[in-house]
């Protein structure tokens, strides 16, 4: 069976041969479609390979992408993502464990690798506070989570418009960055030295940083080959 990627990598080659003006048509329901995270990866791929497909197959015959799907490609997107199956409880905890141990495992790299580089000029504390930590790492978490939906409803929202405004997704993508800096910096300055504290030199934060990261390598490739 032909893996998500390899769907991904035959549609930029196909969009090459779109005339210009079915290519903008095109590439409008694709990043519309692709925007809803939760339909299934692989029947979204799946379904736009079918409209370029269709598009290309039109376009030898003179056809436009617009005569093909309609004047109103907003609505015909609309209609075909009712009719796609939502991506599967499986899938979302997978998402979901890719997300948290890529997130845990680059913190601890950057943790690991900043008391190093301070450590060579004074006296850095090794300990970790439990409470403290577990905190921080989900207010990270939860702030990304919330600012990669942000930025994919922007999208959502402006991308049929005549003049789609990319400084709005500009403005709500510079907001989220600015939301997860000041929940990051809140919750290390009021919730500080929580919990039993715990010794973790850099060494120990970044070996278990990579091996961390690495498991979320192995499960983004788990997904990529679904």
């Amino acid at each position: 069976m032909i893996t998500i990627k390899e769907l991904i990598k035959s549609n930029n080659e196909k969009r090459e041969l779109l005339t210009e003006e079915n290519e903008k048509y095109y590439s409008n329901l694709l990043v519309y479609i692709r925007s809803r995270l939760s339909l299934s990866d692989r029947s979204t791929e799946e379904v736009l390979m079918e409209l370029l497909d269709h598009t290309l197959e039109g376009q030898v015959e003179g056809k436009t992408a617009e005569k093909i799907f309609g004047e109103d490609p907003k609505s015909f997107a609309d209609e075909l993502i009712q009719q796609m199956p939502k991506e599967s409880k499986r899938e979302i905890l997978q998402f979901g464990a890719q997300l948290v141990t890529n997130v845990l495992g680059l913190l601890l790299i950057i943790r690991g690798l900043v008391i190093l580089i301070i450590s060579q000029f004074k006296e850095v504390e090794n300990s970790v506070y439990l409470y403290s930590s577990a905190a921080l790492f989900s207010t990270v978490f939860i702030a990304m989570a919330f600012g990669i939906w942000l930025i994919f409803k922007a999208i959502n929202k402006t991308v049929f418009g005549k003049n789609k405004k990319v400084w709005r997704i500009e403005l709500v993508g510079g907001l989220a960055g600015a939301a997860l800096a000041a929940s990051v910096m809140a919750v290390s300055y009021f919730y500080k030295e929580q919990g039993p504290a715990i010794p973790f030199p850099w060494y120990w934060s970044i070996f278990i940083g990579l091996f961390i990261w690495l498991i979320s390598r192995v499960i983004k490739r788990k997904v990529d080959a679904n």
